[in-house]
């Protein structure tokens, strides 16, 4: 009898044992599971990231007249004023770019005549005039624009301010693109471009 009995509470235990490591087995698992549900959604991130920035915006996204944000072309100004007022800071705010960047910008709707666009996706242009003043677009891939615009008129919505590429940043370039002493020595001015960081883009003609 006693026998017997000791038969069952090893049985029970036993039973008890293994049910806990099975329940143990479980739980690792599930947060093995719950792991790789968040390392995956980090690639589907990165993946749309890249998926967006090529894929998605071989087309780019707008109905022909519109991109990005749907904006109106009332309200546009010419360049020329554009760039006097981000030179005088007429208006202008601080906007961040990121890494520690922070310049000066102007809200602004600009108007004025593609002259080049980006031709791998479209994710730049620049506007131009007639006596040589121009403004460098970007849309932070936020939205593309077709690459057949040269030549349009547009008018664009967002942010201009002015950038600064210092001589010692100047001639750090040149010596990354294996320049010779000579070449670099000849850089001995600052350039000063003007950019605006676009929310939307409308075609006007």
């Amino acid at each position: 009898m006693l026998r017997i009995l000791y038969l069952v509470l090893l049985a029970y235990t036993f039973a008890a044992c293994g049910g806990n490591e099975s329940s143990t087995t479980a739980e690792n698992h599930e947060g093995h599971e719950h792991h790789d549900h968040d390392h995956a959604g980090h690639d589907h991130d990165h993946d749309h990231a890249g998926h967006d920035h090529n894929h998605d915006h071989d087309q780019p996204e707008g109905d022909g007249i519109h991109y990005g944000a749907e904006i109106t072309p009332e309200g546009g100004v010419a360049l020329s004023e554009v760039l006097s007022k981000v030179k005088n800071e007429e208006g202008a705010t601080e906007l961040d770019l990121g890494e520690g960047n922070t310049v000066k910008a102007v809200a602004t709707k600009v108007e004025g005549v593609v002259s080049e666009v980006c031709k791998k996706a479209g994710c730049w242009l620049k506007l131009a005039t007639e006596d040589g003043q121009e403004i460098f677009i970007t849309t932070n891939h936020e939205f593309l624009v077709p690459v057949d615009i040269v030549g349009k008129t547009v008018v664009v919505d967002g942010q201009a301010y002015k950038s600064v590429t210092t001589v010692d940043e100047l001639r750090h370039y040149a010596e990354d693109e294996g320049q010779s002493a000579e070449e670099i020595a000849k850089i001995t001015e600052p350039i000063t471009e003007y950019k605006l960081l676009a929310k939307g883009l409308v075609i006007k003609s």
